[in-house]
């Protein structure tokens, strides 16, 4: 009856040691795909060695010089490169992909005529390519209207995405971001399924059309 007691305490110990070795080597791929900060390289980016951070939720790297010489902007459609552990993975249909690419897309676009640019169509010398891929898009969920809850960030729901300005010739890049950011934290604002997503792409695209504006 001991033996077999020790024998079965070694079998446990040998699988808990298995499952803390698993621990480890999950965590070391995961932390391998991650900047300091925590935001998760998907590999969409050209380059990802310039960006510096900018807040906690975001790293970024811009040629000013670079960008002022640019009046013309091609703005590709916008891609979904989910990260591993995204917590859209698996959640979203191809319907509300194409909604909320397209609704990125089309902000985007405002954002470059609103700075008084040119949206182009072809490569050409002036013009500069935007990518733009969407890596995780979080539903808000109805936990929002309790106000502990928004407090607690629990169900504000919001988006991540990795992007770059690249020219449109020679694919060098000129600027790039990895940035996520989360909904209202107001009891109420958030009710729709994807408001605080789309809301979080309304700043984006403000913040580019406010730095186009800058670079005149």
């Amino acid at each position: 009856m001991v033996k077999s007691e020790l024998k079965i305490e070694r079998e446990n110990t040998m699988k808990r040691n298995m499952m803390s070795a698993l621990v480890l080597i999950t965590a070391a791929v995961i932390l391998a795909g991650c900047d300091e900060g925590g935001q998760v390289k998907t590999g969409f980016l050209s380059d990802y060695s310039k960006l510096q951070r900018e807040t906690d939720s975001s790293l970024r790297y811009v040629d000013n010089g670079a960008l002022a010489k640019y009046s013309g902007f091609i703005v590709d459609p916008v891609q979904v490169r989910l990260y591993a552990g995204a917590k859209s993975a698996g959640q979203l249909t191809q319907e509300q992909i194409t909604d909320l690419t397209g609704y990125l897309h089309a902000k985007i676009l405002e954002a470059v005529q609103g700075a008084g640019k040119k949206v182009a169509y072809k490569p050409a010398a002036g013009v500069a390519r935007l990518r733009i891929a969407l890596t995780d898009i979080e539903k808000t969920s109805a936990i929002n209207i309790l106000p502990q809850a928004s407090l607690m960030n629990a169900g504000i729901g919001g988006a991540t995405m990795e992007a770059e300005l690249v020219d449109s010739m020679t694919g060098k890049q000129i600027g790039a971001v990895m940035e996520s950011g989360k909904g209202s934290r107001v009891p109420f604002s958030n009710l729709g399924d994807w408001t605080a997503a789309k809301g979080v792409m309304d700043g984006w695209a403000a913040r580019f059309q406010k730095r186009l504006e800058e670079t005149r």
